[in-house]
């Protein structure tokens, strides 16, 4: 979906072409036909194919599963993901699938893993019609109403798990954003860069909150919570009565509290609004400081950059992200954003700011 997920740092890749046997296609044997038992080993994975579709053969011990290859958040490939007990992992995201039912256990995944049903024959390995997995149960519980406090992802896959669930109570989620909840790691990436709509950043349309019964309120802001009467109190001065609270709010930009901090051309990113603040300001300007070098810094700078734009980068450590990866990789991290343009000022910090320029701790005024 996104080059930059494609180019994620620390996947762990497996090569799958010491089990693919020299007459199969480039995506695979044909698993309908079947193939050697032998031809899979233990605790190993294999990309095939049936009905002109793609299929992920995982063994696990004496069992063998059938499953999509790509995970449901950004097509991340499975093959090189981690294979823990009864469940698979992705590369990029970490999103977690259940090997025997396909079900997204954790997010950044919502929808499903495909499963097809497995044959074991004479010591072959057939792939055979998908499974339809069945509708869970509502769970049993006297919970009426929940109430989550937060519109982010934590929030969003909190109502959806419920839901899907089947979970028949009320769900309320209180947001004081002014979009549905959305894919934030798209805010720095690639609707940043330009090369995404918007219409992939919504987590879902806005249609599958009322589709859901899930009472969605944007731009309401909790100042209270009344534990003692169940209740929320808004800033608005209304109230939102529970039996159970969530509190699903996430994290705020850290502020800088030197001079000029509180300028209007000083930005932060968090949300969608955000993005769109910094979208719309990159169309007239000319250079763009970015104040801190680890991921979230460093997507940044390079989706500006893909505008156009200069790009500094000012943060405190010797290296890119260094203290994440350790200093051979943060010099290879640097020297890829360095090859696009992005000039690093690094054992530095910025002491003040007036308009249209920083002045760092070293006395260097950089104009932005």
């Amino acid at each position: 979906m996104g080059q930059t997920d494609r180019d994620c740092t620390g996947c762990a890749v497996r090569s799958m072409g010491d089990y693919i046997m020299a007459e199969d296609s480039d995506r695979g044997p044909d698993f309908s036909k079947g193939i050697a038992l032998a031809s899979l080993p233990h605790d190993a994975m294999l990309p095939g194919q049936i009905g002109g579709e793609d299929v992920l053969l995982v063994r696990r011990g004496p069992e063998i599963f059938a499953i999509s290859p790509h995970c449901t958040h950004y097509h991340g490939p499975l093959a090189e993901g981690l294979v823990v007990d009864g469940t698979i992992r992705c590369p990029w995201h970490h999103a977690c699938f259940d090997l025997r039912s396909g079900e997204a256990l954790r997010a950044p995944a919502f929808d499903p893993l495909t499963c097809w049903r497995v044959e074991q024959q004479d010591g072959r390995i057939f792939v055979r019609e998908k499974i339809s997995q069945p509708r869970p149960k509502p769970p049993t519980t006297a919970t009426r109403k929940i109430v989550i406090a937060g519109g982010g992802a934590a929030g969003f896959a909190a109502a959806e798990m419920l839901r899907r669930m089947d979970y028949q109570g009320e769900i309320v989620m209180v947001s004081d954003d002014a979009a549905a909840p959305v894919d934030r790691p798209n805010l720095s990436k690639d609707y940043l860069a330009g090369s995404a709509p918007e219409e992939w950043v919504s987590l879902r349309p806005d249609s599958y909150y009322a589709d859901n019964g899930i009472d969605l309120r944007l731009g309401a802001r909790i100042s209270s919570v009344n534990p003692r009467d169940r209740e929320v109190v808004l800033a608005d001065g209304g109230t939102i009565s529970y039996d159970r609270l969530l509190l699903a709010t996430g994290a705020e930009p850290l502020r800088l509290d030197i001079p000029g901090a509180a300028a209007s051309d000083i930005l932060t990113l968090r949300s969608l609004a955000d993005c769109r603040r910094i979208i719309a300001r990159g169309q007239t300007a000319g250079s763009v400081l970015v104040i801190g070098a680890s991921f979230i810094g460093l997507e940044v700078a390079a989706s500006l950059r893909a505008r156009g734009l200069e790009i500094h980068v000012v943060a405190p450590e010797m290296r890119p992200m260094e203290q994440v990866l350790g200093p051979q990789l943060g010099d290879v991290i640097r020297a890829l954003h360095e090859e696009k343009g992005v000039r690093f000022h690094l054992g530095n910090t910025v002491s003040a700011f007036e308009a249209g320029s920083a002045t760092l701790k070293d006395g260097t005024s950089l104009k932005a």
